[in-house]
């Protein structure tokens, strides 16, 4: 008992049938005196106690009589309640580190070469163990041994060498257990035919998706009967294929992608182009399509053709057409997604490598300073220039005259808190985007620039130096380059 309750939860509630609990200990049935149960009062220092059978400890009279004691029997319905017995029957040997070290000051230094007096490892080994070590028992058993497939390309096995033994290992590569597997399909002409018997259980190690080709590879040796080297068993009905994937392909050991195809074809629908390219960035890296190229070639248009848009509202011409720079340009974004979702290229998934020249990543900063509607922007020019005040109005036509003229300035603003200036940058921000014109919208700080529209920091958009205080001779790591077309200003 403690603070005047049973530490093992007696009295124990009615229950009128057995039941398992949760943690695999049963809970007995327990039926109430009303329900046919006994109970008796029994004295205890002067005071009646009922006794009925939520008191009854279970029990077995057999082990009571036997050993002349209370003993305590619970049926195990699970590993759960039987798992201390596990634990300490299969724990091992305990571990001891201890030190030695002399406590007399008047004792001469110990030697600092003396290990033993500085550092001792005991190990505790009980009886049992010491008396199965003696008779020489074996300490582990493993049956049957687990013997493991390598999987790797062709002159892709491990190797390890020093200066000296380079050339040797590159001349005679180490075997492994996937070469020598080749080796015994050449020796054995009847292969497969109960040949070869051994109670080794062969297990082929697993591959992740990612490493394309391997994985091809691991899924040809579970599949194909008896291969004779790494080019035969990229043969299908004697035809050589160039690639795992495509002997894959071949054996029809891969879906199709009549599903992607489909799903894309479905988007194409009712979704914009951006998330039709997120859509199979996500297929890409994720779901690993047999033919990836193909289904660009089937989807382009719809994943590029919110570029065509712009393209076609940028320069008011509605006959502008679908073009390699466009599917390029759709093709980088896609290349971008697939990068921040498994860092991987659109290369690695089958595709044709996007064109990232200069120009091309030029063009990307400028397309993104160009993504505007200018209808949606000369709607909030619309709504927004009656309600300015007449401090905002002069400051605003001052600024649009030196843009519309061609004739640059500096301008500063300088106003409280609250009294409008980034209302005010912001329509002047939509009254040179409402025109197709670049307005480059650049803060000191990461929150102010999150307050403007399109908003970059001075750092990002400008390739500043981060260290530009203690670095007096930093500069700006921008190109010279000239865009012809546009004009720019910076807010």
């Amino acid at each position: 008992m403690v603070d005047g309750k049973c530490t093992k939860r007696f009295p124990k509630d009615f229950i009128n049938d057995t039941v398992t609990h949760i943690d695999g200990y049963p809970i007995y049935r327990r039926r109430s005196p009303e329900n046919g149960g006994q109970s008796f009062i029994k004295t205890i220092s002067n005071a009646d106690i009922d006794i009925d059978n939520r008191w009854v400890v279970p029990y077995s009279p057999l082990l009571s009589k036997t050993f002349n004691a209370h003993i305590n029997v619970e049926s195990c319905s699970s590993v759960k309640s039987i798992k201390y017995i596990c634990k300490y029957v299969n724990k091992g040997s305990d571990m001891a580190v201890f030190r030695i070290e002399n406590t007399n000051v008047n004792a001469p230094p110990l030697n600092e070469n003396d290990e033993i007096t500085n550092y001792q490892i005991g190990r505790y080994i009980s009886s049992n163990e010491a008396v199965w070590r003696i008779f020489g028992f074996q300490i582990h058993e493993r049956d049957p041994a687990v013997i493991h497939l390598a999987v790797h390309l062709e002159n892709g096995q491990r190797v390890y060498f020093t200066d000296e033994t380079a050339l040797d290992r590159a001349i005679n590569p180490p075997k492994t257990t996937l070469t020598e597997f080749f080796e015994l399909c050449n020796r054995a002409d009847a292969f497969g035919a109960g040949l070869f018997k051994s109670n080794n259980l062969g297990r082929v190690y697993t591959v992740n998706p990612r490493q394309t080709e391997c994985f091809y590879l691991r899924l040809l040796l579970v599949n194909v009967t008896g291969p004779l080297s790494f080019q035969d068993i990229r043969k299908v009905d004697g035809q050589q294929y160039p690639t795992y994937k495509d002997a894959c392909l071949a054996l029809g050991l891969l879906e199709d992608d009549n599903q992607w195809d489909s799903m894309l074809a479905e988007a194409a629908l009712n979704c914009t182009g951006t998330q039709i390219r997120l859509l199979f960035a996500i297929v890409l890296t994720t779901c690993f399509p047999a033919r990836a190229q193909m289904l660009w070639d089937n989807h382009k248009d719809s994943m590029t053709d919110d570029i065509l848009y712009r393209y076609r509202t940028r320069y008011n011409d509605l006959t502008i057409s679908f073009s390699d720079a466009m599917y390029n340009e759709s093709l980088i974004a896609i290349e971008d997604l697939c990068i921040a979702i498994a860092n991987l290229p659109i290369s690695h998934f089958g595709m044709s490598s996007p064109n990232r020249s200069a120009s091309d990543l030029l063009n990307t900063d400028m397309n993104r300073e160009l993504q505007y509607n200018t209808v949606e922007m000369a709607g909030i020019v619309n709504r927004n220039v009656p309600l300015l005040n007449d401090e905002q109005k002069i400051i605003y036509d001052r600024i649009m005259l030196a843009v519309s003229a061609g004739q640059g300035g500096f301008f500063f603003l300088d106003a409280p808190g609250g009294t409008g200036k980034t209302f005010l940058i912001s329509l002047l921000l939509a009254e040179i985007r409402s025109k197709n014109g670049i307005a480059l919208a650049v803060a000191s700080s990461g929150i102010a620039a999150t307050l403007l529209d399109g908003g970059r920091t001075a750092h990002s958009a400008f390739k500043l130096p981060l260290n530009i205080q203690n670095n007096p001779d930093a500069v700006c790591k921008i190109k010279k380059t000239i865009v012809y077309g546009h004009s720019a200003e910076t807010m």
